[in-house]
């Protein structure tokens, strides 16, 4: 029987594209978001009568029950429990209310209505395995009847050159059970039961042996190069003259980049790497000489990093690396990404900061089906 799944917080749709990737016999029967943009975008791809703009604090389970969902895939507001938040406040954060909601209030009663959904995936931030909502998400899905598997993975463990640690928690309920676990439901995960071993970053353990899985180059996530000069996504001379020192710049034969956030291209750190695409010069050597230029009075000092040829990703680039495309040396796409046309660049690049790793979800959905 097919699966019918709900998908909350949608976004432009991340957890619904993992659903078709993972050839899971299933169709996402509503989708529900409050960002105009973030709908428009889900409506293109997705098609029209899907995805609902609504406050999600405001459904009920009496509309949720009609719906017969089989699973529930969520995403909810990271910003609450982000490290890049220095005033996060977890719970008491009024974008975590609906989300607990929906737990607390609406996922009971749709248990007492024998409505319940009964496997879910949930997405959010390291760092929200430590929180009170966790523990309160967790209490109330085992009270509920509901076995639980957590995990903290990587796009790093499945190829793909971007360090992007989330928290996934995955239910099922009643005798339903997870495969290769051998009794260990209360240890939080690094790797899928069953495939491969924890994640171990070398840069952090010396003398840790490498992880098993060959992670692509860069390159293969990018666009074709242009001649065009400057690049339509170089940096402008004026935030490297103040803020060129901060970036994370990595090279196209890299084989790792910085996790992109909403932030991307407002921010300078900790929103995302951005690109050298001149790998004749070293990085650090052009850089000093910047500096010591500007520190000696040169106003033109900035000209000394133009050799470099830095730029941000572009739009399309941080698709593939997210898996919403498949890498470039793949050929084309056995489904396209459409953007409406008035969505200006900021908002593509915010989209699809807030969005999920397809790559990562699509595994995670196919380990919870086995």
């Amino acid at each position: 029987m097919s699966v019918r799944a709900l998908e909350f917080y949608s976004g432009i749709g991340g957890l619904h594209r993992a659903l078709i990737e993972s050839s899971i016999d299933g169709t996402v029967v509503r989708a529900y978001d409050w960002d105009q943009a973030a709908c428009r975008v889900y409506a293109a791809n997705y098609g029209p009568g899907v995805v609902q703009k609504v406050d999600i604090g405001s459904l009920t389970p009496a509309e949720l029950s009609t719906l017969d969902a089989d699973l529930w895939l969520l995403s909810p507001s990271c910003q609450p429990y982000t490290v890049l938040n220095p005033l996060a406040k977890g719970a008491e954060d009024p974008r975590a209310k609906s989300f607990i909601r929906l737990m607390e209030d609406v996922l009971p009663e749709l248990v007492r209505l024998r409505k319940q959904p009964q496997r879910l995936l949930v997405e959010n931030v390291a760092g929200f395995e430590t929180s009170s909502t966790r523990e309160r998400l967790v209490a109330t899905l085992r009270t509920l009847g509901y076995s639980i598997l957590e995990l903290l993975i990587t796009p790093l463990q499945f190829g793909i050159p971007n360090s992007r640690l989330r928290y996934y928690l995955l239910a099922k309920y009643g005798p339903l059970s997870f495969a290769g676990i051998d009794g260990q439901e209360e240890r939080v995960w690094r790797h899928i039961p069953g495939r491969g071993s924890d994640w171990v970053d070398t840069r952090m353990h010396s003398g840790e042996e490498a992880p098993d899985v060959a992670v692509a180059a860069v390159r293969e996530y990018l666009d074709e190069d242009t001649d065009a000069d400057p690049h339509p996504h170089a940096i402008p001379e004026k935030v490297l003259e103040k803020w060129g020192r901060l970036f994370d710049i990595v090279l196209p034969s890299a084989k790792r980049t910085c996790c992109f956030t909403r932030g991307y291209t407002k921010l300078v750190e900790r929103a995302g790497s951005v690109l050298q695409m001149n790998e004749d010069l070293e990085t650090t050597q052009t850089f000093d000489a910047f500096l010591d230029a500007q520190r000696a009075g040169n106003d033109d000092a900035v000209r000394l990093l133009r050799p470099l040829r830095l730029r941000y990703f572009s739009p399309t680039e941080l698709l593939r690396i997210f898996a919403f495309l498949p890498p470039a040396t793949c050929g084309v796409p056995k489904q396209a990404f459409v953007w409406p046309e008035d969505v200006s660049t900021k908002t593509k690049y915010k989209l699809i900061g807030n969005s999920v790793n397809v790559r990562v979800v699509t595994e995670l959905i196919k380990y919870l089906y086995e």
